[in-house]
C-alpha cells in the first residue's frame, strides 16, 4: 500500500534498490505508436536535435554564451529555432522514447488524488517554513555572539546577511538542475536539506567567529531550492487555473517563517544560550526530512517518464526505454551549463527593462523587510522596554497581514483574473491592478513604523500589518506577472530576480544600525531612517503604473518574452 502511494520518493527508491520492493511498469505496445511523417523535400531539423555538444566549446567570451544557451534553453523550453537541411528526411518517433500519451496516466502528477498533492503541498510548505527561518532565527542571539567572539554590531550581523546572500546565489546553480529529467527535484531536496542540518551542528558548536560566519552562508546555499524550486514543484501538480492561489497560500508560509524565528530564537537563548538557536534548527530540519524522504515523491515530469523508462530497462532488459529530453541532457557539458546559467539571468536584467526594474521594486522590498530585523529591537526594547521574547513577539504583526491580505488577493484573482482568462481578454499586465491598488501601502507603513514609535506599541505593529499587505500583494503579482511574460526564461528570470532580492536583504541590514542612528533623535530613533525609505518607496510605487501602461509595448520588442 505504501509503496504504491508514494512511488517515486526516496524511501521507496531504496526499497527498489535493494529488492525490497518491486514496482511493475505497464510495457507500452510499441506497435501503437504511429510515425510522424515529414515529405517536404526542405524538411527541418531541429537545433534540438543538433549534437548540442558543437555549441557546448570551451570559451571565456561572454558573447559564445549565447550560442551556448540555445542547448540550455532546452532544458528550459525555450522556443526550437529551426534550421533547414538540405537533405530529405522522414522525422519518426522513436517508440522507445517514453512521452505522456494518456492524458489520464495515473503517474502523471497532474491526475494523483487531492489527498496526495495536498500533502506535497503541505510538505514544500514545511521545508520553505524550516529553511526560511534559518536567516532571522539567528537575530535574537546576536548580543551573546558579540560578547563571546569580541566582535561589534556590524560584523557580527554578517551572520545575517551571509546566510540571506546565500540562499540568493544558490538558485543560480540548482534552480537549472531542478528542471533536468535525468535529476528531478525530490533528490535535490534531500540531498541538500541534509547538508543544512548537518551545518547546524557546527553553527551549534563552532569556536570561532570566522567558522560561524563561513557555516551561515553555506546554510543559506544549501537551504535554497526549497526557496527557488519549491513554486516548480507546486505547479507540478496542479492545473494551471489554481496554481497562482496555492502559489500564494506558500507565499504566505515563506512571509510567515522569518518573522516567527526571532520569537522561537529568543526563547532559545533565554532557556540556554545563542547555540541552541542552532540546535533547535538541526532539530526542526531533521524531522522535515525524515517527512520528505518518506512521503515526498517527485513531482518533475519528465524525471517521473525517466523513471519509468529505467524501470521498464530493469524489467525487459532491453536498454533502449528513455525519454528524448534524458538523452539530450546526457549531451551536456556540466561547467558550460552551470556557466550559463549564471550568465543568463545577468543578461536578461540587464537587456530587459520591464526586469529590471521588478527586480529593483521586489528588492527594495525585501532589503525593508529584513531592516525590520534591526530597528524592532531599537523601537521595541530600546523605546517599550521589551523583552526579548516579547520583542519576538512583536514580529507577529507580520502574521495577522498575512491573515488579511491572502484571501483579499484570492478573490482578485477569481473575481478578475480568472474571468479575463476565460474570455480571452486577459493580459500580463492584469496582474498590477492589485498592486497599484496596495502600493502606497508601502510608504505609508514605513512612515506610521517612523513616527509612531513612542506613542503606543500597537502602532508600530499596525505599521508591520500595511506593510505585509502591501509586500505580500506587490510580490504575487509581480512574480505572476514576469512569469506570465518570459514564461519561456522563467527560471532564469526568477534565479536573477532572487540574486537582486539577496542582495538588497544582505547589504540592508548591515548599514541599518548606522543610519537609524545617524538620522534618529532620542525621540524619535527610527523615525528620518523610516522616512528615508518611504520617499524612495513612493517612487518605486510608480513601477506598476508604468508597467501597465508601457509594458505591452516592451514586451512586444522583447527577444525573451513568451
Amino acid at each position: 500500500m505504501y509503496v504504491e502511494s508514494f512511488k517515486n520518493t526516496f524511501a521507496v527508491d531504496i526499497l527498489e534498490y535493494f529488492n525490497l520492493a518491486k514496482i511493475e511498469e505497464a510495457i507500452p505496445d510499441i506497435s501503437s505508436i504511429k510515425p510522424m511523417l515529414n515529405s517536404s523535400d526542405n524538411s527541418i531539423e531541429t537545433e534540438k536535435e543538433n549534437d548540442v555538444q558543437e555549441s557546448f566549446q570551451v570559451s571565456s567570451d561572454f558573447d559564445s554564451l549565447d550560442n551556448k544557451e540555445k542547448a540550455v534553453n532546452d532544458i528550459e523550453a525555450c522556443p526550437i529555432e529551426e534550421k533547414p537541411k538540405n537533405q530529405k528526411k522522414v522525422e519518426e518517433r522513436d517508440p522507445y522514447m517514453l512521452e505522456w500519451d494518456d492524458p489520464n496516466d495515473p503517474d502523471f502528477p497532474v491526475n494523483w488524488s487531492k489527498k496526495k498533492r495536498a500533502v506535497i503541498l503541505l510538505q514544500i510548505m514545511l521545508l520553505t517554513s524550516v529553511t526560511y527561518m534559518g536567516s532571522s532565527i539567528y537575530t535574537p542571539g546576536q548580543l551573546q555572539i558579540q560578547s563571546e567572539f569580541g566582535v561589534g554590531h556590524v560584523v557580527a550581523t554578517l551572520n545575517l546577511s551571509l546566510y540571506v546572500l546565500g540562499y540568493g546565489l544558490g538558485p543560480l546553480i540548482f534552480s537549472p538542475q531542478s528542471e533536468f529529467s535525468l535529476l528531478g527535484r525530490q533528490h535535490l531536496y534531500t540531498v541538500t536539506l541534509f547538508i543544512f542540518a548537518m551545518l547546524q551542528i557546527g553553527c551549534a558548536t563552532v569556536h570561532n567567529f570566522g567558522g560561524l560566519a563561513v557555516l551561515r552562508f553555506f546554510s543559506g546555499v544549501f537551504c535554497s531550492p526549497s526557496l527557488s524550486t519549491g513554486g516548480a514543484s507546486i505547479a507540478d501538480i496542479l492545473a494551471p487555473e489554481v496554481v497562482p492561489v496555492f502559489l500564494g497560500l506558500w507565499a504566505v508560509a515563506a512571509f510567515s517563517s522569518p518573522v516567527l524565528a526571532p520569537l522561537l530564537g529568543a526563547v532559545m537563548v533565554v532557556a540556554e544560550d545563542w547555540r541552541w538557536i542552532f540546535w533547535l534548527q538541526l532539530w526542526l530540519s531533521t524531522f522535515t526530512l525524515i517527512v520528505l524522504l518518506l512521503f515526498m515523491p517527485e513531482t518533475h515530469h519528465g524525471n517521473i517518464l525517466y523513471r519509468r523508462a529505467r524501470r521498464l530497462r530493469k524489467q525487459t532488459g532491453d536498454d533502449r526505454w528513455s525519454t528524448a529530453s534524458a538523452e539530450k541532457e546526457k549531451k551536456l557539458e556540466l561547467g558550460a551549463f552551470l556557466l550559463t546559467a549564471v550568465y543568463k539571468p545577468i543578461k536578461i536584467i540587464m537587456r530587459e527593462p520591464i526586469i529590471a526594474a521588478i527586480d529593483m521594486y521586489t528588492a527594495l522590498l525585501y532589503g525593508i523587510f529584513y531592516l525590520f530585523f534591526e530597528a524592532f529591537p531599537l523601537v521595541f526594547g530600546g523605546i517599550y522596554n521589551f523583552t526579548l521574547v516579547e520583542s519576538g513577539l512583536a514580529f507577529l504583526g507580520f502574521q495577522v497581514g498575512c491573515a488579511i491580505i491572502y484571501p483579499i488577493y484570492i478573490v482578485f484573482l477569481v473575481k478578475y483574473i480568472l474571468p479575463r482568462m476565460q474570455n480571452q481578454t486577459f493580459v500580463p499586465e492584469d496582474f498590477l491592478v492589485i498592486n497599484m491598488i496596495v502600493a502606497i501601502f508601502l510608504p505609508a507603513a514605513l512612515f506610521v513604523f517612523g513616527w509612531t514609535a513612542g506613542v503606543h506599541w500597537i502602532l508600530p505593529i499596525f505599521a508591520e500589518v500595511l506593510f505585509v499587505i502591501s509586500a505580500f500583494t506587490i510580490f504575487q503579482s509581480n512574480f505572476a506577472y514576469i512569469a506570465i511574460s518570459f514564461s519561456d526564461h522563467v527560471a532564469s528570470v526568477f534565479a536573477g530576480n532572487g540574486l537582486a532580492r539577496a542582495g538588497f536583504a544582505c547589504a540592508f541590514p548591515l548599514f541599518g544600525q548606522a543610519m537609524y542612528n545617524n538620522l534618529g533623535s532620542e525621540k524619535y530613533p527610527v523615525a528620518w531612517g523610516s522616512s528615508l525609505l518611504g520617499f524612495i518607496s513612493i517612487g518605486m510605487s510608480t513601477i506598476p503604473f508604468l508597467l501597465y501602461k508601457y509594458g505591452a509595448v516592451l514586451r512586444s520588442k522583447s527577444k525573451f518574452t513568451a
